[in-house]
């Protein structure tokens, strides 16, 4: 029996109890949140062993042999690394972290412990996705929006320390979805876009234009000005000659066009949360490598990360380049 130790009991900590408690050979065994009370909530709905405000418990826990990070973005790179220099294997919820360095720290510290770490980007498990990649595997042309209804503005997530904003929040999983989608790693970006209400001062809606290194061409749209209803929060496109794929209702309908062919249609269900854990568990039972992994979470923060540095320089900047200046051979898939 594989037991977790559970870091972030709030929403996201629930939800992924929830998975755990339909999975069979995984089970919740710690919880902790700065907030105890929040643990001991989740200790006595999933019926865990035990609920702490201090870290250092679910860390020196000899029993505990996974972690899951679900706490505010800045966090997660220090409990990452906590984690799995205790002998931890880590499950950590979008984004890695909120800056390069943090992201190869991270990197750093799985080539050296051999611990497995799984970034949970939820979307990559929508069966329209995998649907799309089948209908049309080498795309030319690939977009990605995602536009919410206006966010609070004191908002933890809204908080340039704590959360940055709906772009890096958010726009983590829309960049995760286009290289997934173009099967291609990213060159370059150039944005357009700024702060234009957030009080906080982040960024919060972008344009941006990427080129990928199997000649693919990427366009992202994210922000919070409005949730169009027409496409929904989540609606993609993609092209390759005589070929058309629009996926609308949060990525779940999906309509295929083919040059002299009738329109079809295909449904599907956001499952994400649920496969994402079963792919997981499934990694750690077979001792196999995170089916994604932190240099897929580097890139979806890096992607956001220098779009936005094309916003302050008014010029396309690198990606691939930084990330070979980043990573070299300290954090190679291999």
């Amino acid at each position: 029996m594989i037991k977790v130790g559970m870091i972030g009991c709030g929403n996201l900590g629930r939800t992924h109890a929830k998975c755990i408690a339909e999975l069979e050979g995984i089970k919740l065994s710690g919880c902790f949140d700065v907030y105890k009370p929040s643990a001991e909530k989740l200790m006595e709905e999933f019926g865990a062993d035990y609920a702490t405000d201090d870290p250092d418990q679910l860390f020196n826990d000899p029993s505990i042999d996974v972690v899951y990070v679900c706490t505010m973005h800045d966090t997660h790179a220090e409990y990452c690394i906590r984690a799995m220099e205790s002998g931890k294997h880590v499950l950590v919820e979008k984004p890695l972290a909120m800056t390069v360095e943090e992201c190869v720290a991270v990197g750093e510290t799985v080539k050296r412990t051999g611990k497995t770490l799984f970034t949970a980007f939820k979307m990559r498990y929508y069966e329209m996705l995998w649907k799309a990649k089948e209908l049309i595997p080498n795309p030319i042309m690939v977009t990605m929006q995602m536009m919410d209804s206006r966010w609070g503005d004191g908002i933890w997530p809204n908080d340039p320390v704590k959360g940055g904003g709906n772009v890096i929040s958010q726009g983590c999983h829309s960049t995760d979805v286009m290289r997934f989608m173009a099967g291609g790693d990213p060159v370059e970006v150039y944005a357009a876009g700024g702060n234009y209400y957030q009080p906080s001062g982040v960024v919060d809606n972008l344009v941006a234009v990427y080129r990928f290194d199997n000649g693919a061409a990427g366009c992202l749209i994210q922000g919070d000005s409005d949730c169009p209803p027409l496409t929904s929060k989540f609606f993609m496109q993609m092209f390759a000659e005589g070929k058309s794929i629009t996926i609308s209702d949060r990525l779940t309908t999906l309509t295929y066009t083919e040059a002299g062919k009738e329109p079809q249609v295909f449904q599907g269900t956001e499952s994400g949360f649920m496969e994402e854990n079963r792919a997981f568990l499934k990694c750690l039972q077979e001792n196999a490598k995170a089916t994604i992994n932190h240099v897929d979470g580097l890139y979806a923060t890096l992607m956001i990360l220098q779009a936005i540095a094309s916003l302050e320089s008014g010029k396309p900047e690198l990606i691939q380049a930084v990330v070979e200046e980043s990573i070299s051979e300290r954090i190679n898939q291999g």
